[in-house]
Order: structure tokens, then sequence, then C-alpha cells
């Protein structure tokens, strides 16, 4: 099985230097590259070959060295997986699944990749222009188990340097738990509470962002204070970045932490395939949205329901779970985001909001997956005039079901 593990490099001053040097070349080649191809596309795109692919700027790199000696101190290999960074960020642009290019900037999201030639020693790793080894510590039983180091790839945040391996190791994928309806969890994530679980538990969200920030605006406007290209403001931005990246690694352990939970302990798990991006336009919600992290969790739950064996459903992201009645299926057309209790007009049912969408959630994927029969066929569905409420929901409710017991 391919996975992968991340590890903390203690590099001696001359490493660094030499680190140092493969982050500028790797950018360099990178944005003199994305220059050449944005060039290249103005001149020829009425042309029959109006765009550079990987192997003409791969010859081109050639030439480049050439003109630029000191390309020959870093790891030609990783100057070519600069540019194989680039054709992949160009296929995602030609294919609509990403924005144009950006160039990229020193100092931010440093990195650099080394595809083969990699090796581990006791407590250093080895790989070219690194031929004394750079002394790492990691998790000791990942590390064990790595029987086929596959690619590296070098970073920096906030002064440090990791090694993040991609590697194969001994063990198979677990043959998946049959599909079934017993032991089966639905999950609504929220702002107000971060899931609750269609069998009443509640995961609190612990707000990341709301406890750090304070501290990240005084930090702020103390480097304002700083004079540009002194050596506190350097000092200045280091402490900025240390903080937010002790954020990202609470936020990152935190999720670690609930994925695995429930990975465990659960044989299928429903969850909503939520349109993020979209409910970010909120503006009054958009930074709860992002400290929230709802699309890293779905795929950190997503590799971790593999790894275990267990079953992850996802249902329509245009279901509606949180206004339907989990006891009598009665659509709620006026429930409001700020009803934290949901109130059934047909069946009196009083119950909290989240906790209703998660036992909708878990009924929904049991009908998706034919766990569970719905009430009514997909053709008086289409006639109740249901789909006419919500004409851009007729084909997830079709799929899915209608009023569910």
């Amino acid at each position: 099985m391919i996975t992968a593990t991340k590890a903390k490099l203690y590099p001696t001053d001359k490493q660094k230097v030499l680190l140092e040097k493969h982050f500028g070349s790797c950018r360099f080649v990178y944005n003199y590259f994305l220059s050449e191809r944005d060039r290249y596309y103005i001149a020829h795109k009425d042309a029959e070959k109006s765009s550079l692919n990987y192997m003409d700027t791969q010859n081109m790199l050639v030439e480049l060295k050439k003109k630029y000696l000191w390309l020959y101190e870093v790891n030609s290999q990783s100057l070519q997986m600069s540019l194989r960074f680039l054709d992949n960020a160009f296929t995602s642009f030609f294919h609509k699944n990403g924005d144009h290019p950006n160039f990229r900037k020193k100092g931010n999201n440093d990195y650099f990749a080394i595809p083969q030639h990699m090796q581990i020693k006791g407590s250093r790793i080895y790989f070219p222009k690194f031929n004394e080894g750079i002394y790492f510590k990691g998790s000791e039983n990942k590390l064990e188990e790595i029987k086929e180091i596959k690619q590296i790839t070098i970073t920096k945040s906030a002064g440090n340097y990791y090694c993040s391996m991609i590697y194969e190791n001994n063990r198979g994928m677990p043959e998946k738990i049959p599909l079934s309806n017993k032991n089966a969890i639905g999950i609504d994530l929220g702002i107000e509470k971060y899931a609750t679980l269609s069998n009443g538990v509640a995961i609190e969200n612990p707000r990341f962002v709301d406890s750090a920030e304070e501290r990240i605006k005084r930090l702020q406007k103390q480097l304002n204070r700083k004079q540009k290209g002194s050596r506190n403001r350097t000092k200045q931005i280091q402490k900025i970045q240390r903080k937010y990246k002790k954020l990202r690694d609470t936020r990152d352990d935190f999720l670690n932490k609930v994925s695995t939970a429930i990975a465990k302990q659960y044989d299928t798990i429903v969850i909503e395939d939520l349109n993020v991006q979209g409910m970010q336009q909120n503006h009054h919600m958009a930074k709860h949205i992002a400290d929230a992290s709802w699309h890293k969790f779905r795929v950190k739950l997503e590799w971790k329901t593999e790894i275990y064996g267990k079953n992850l459903i996802k249902i329509g992201r245009f279901d509606p779970s949180s206004k339907l009645c989990s006891d009598c299926g009665n659509l709620k057309h006026d429930l409001e985001l700020s009803d934290r209790i949901y109130r059934c007009d047909t069946c009196g049912l009083a119950i909290d909001r989240d906790y209703n969408a998660s036992r909708n959630i878990t009924k929904i994927g049991m009908i998706k997956v034919g766990l569970v029969q719905p009430e009514f066929t997909p053709v008086e569905i289409a006639t109740s005039g249901m789909h006419g409420i919500y004409p851009y929901r007729q084909m997830s409710i079709i799929e899915s079901g209608s009023p569910i017991h």
C-alpha cells in the first residue's frame, strides 16, 4: 500500500545554504518557464502548435543551464520536477479545474521534490547533493514500515525544514466491510457544533481562528512598525509564521483525531457533499467556514475509511437534510438559518436542528445504496409537486428518495 508521512529535518548551516539554493533554483525555473509558456502562447495562439508542453520545456532547460551555470549546483531532477508541477498546473487550467498558474514568490510556499535515489539510514535521509545525509525526526512506527520511497518533497515553514515522504509499505488494503445499516452513522457538519452524529453525539467546534486572532493582530501591528529590510522585521515575520503554523497544526491534529475516531468506530458513514466554496460567498460566515475546514475533514475521512476497510457514502449537496422532518418526512419550507430547534408543523416534532439533519443524512444515504426503500417511487415523487418547489433539486430527490420514515 502506498502512503505518506512527514518528518522534521535538522540540517547543518552548510546544508541550509544548499537547501535554500534548491528552493531558489526550482522557483526560478518554474517562473522562467511560466513566462516562456505564456509568451509562446501569445505569439502562436493561431498556429497548429499553440503551446509548449513538458518535453519542450525540458529540452529548453538544458540550454538554460548553460546560460545560468549556478543551476548545476542543485539536483537536476528537482528542476525537472518543477517543470512537471508547472505542466500539471497548466493541465488543470486547460481542463477548467483551476486558475491560471501564478508566479512563485520567495518565502511563500518554498519547496522542491526529489523523485528517486532516496535512502534512509538510521536517523538520516540521503538524496542527491546531500551525500552526508540530513538528520531528521519522524514517527518511528511509520518509518519502520517503509519498504520503498517513491518521492520526497522538502518544504520550509516558519524557518523550519520538513520532508514529506510518499512510500510503499508491506501492508495491503483491508477487505471492505459489507454495506449495512447496522453500525451506520450520519454526520451533519456545522459551525455551532463541528459535527453532529445521528446517534446523538455532538462534537464541539474548537474555533481555532477565534483563539489565535487577537495574538496575530498584535503581531501584525508590531510588524507594521518595523523598518522594511531590517533584521527585526525578518524576526517578526517568522513570529507570525510560527503562529500561523501552530494554528494549522492544531487544526490538523483535531481533524485527524476526529476522523480517525469515527472511521474506527463505525462501519458505514454517510456525509454530505458540501459546496464549501459557494458557502464561503456569505461574508458573514466565510471566516468560520474556512476555519472549520470541512473539505479537508472529508478528504481525511475518505482515505481513513479506505485504510480501515469501512464504507463512506456521500449524498447530494441539494438533498433537503435540514428542512426535512426526520419523523414524518414533512418538508419545512420556511426554516431559517437562525432556527436552532426544528419544529415540525405536521407531527409536532421538536428536535435539535443539526441532530434532525444527521438523522436525515443517514436515511438518505441508506436509500441511495439500496439498504432502505423510499416510501414513494420516483414517478410519485416527480408528480408530487416537491420538484416544482426546488426545480434544481429534482435529480437529487429522485435519486435519494422522498419523505422518509
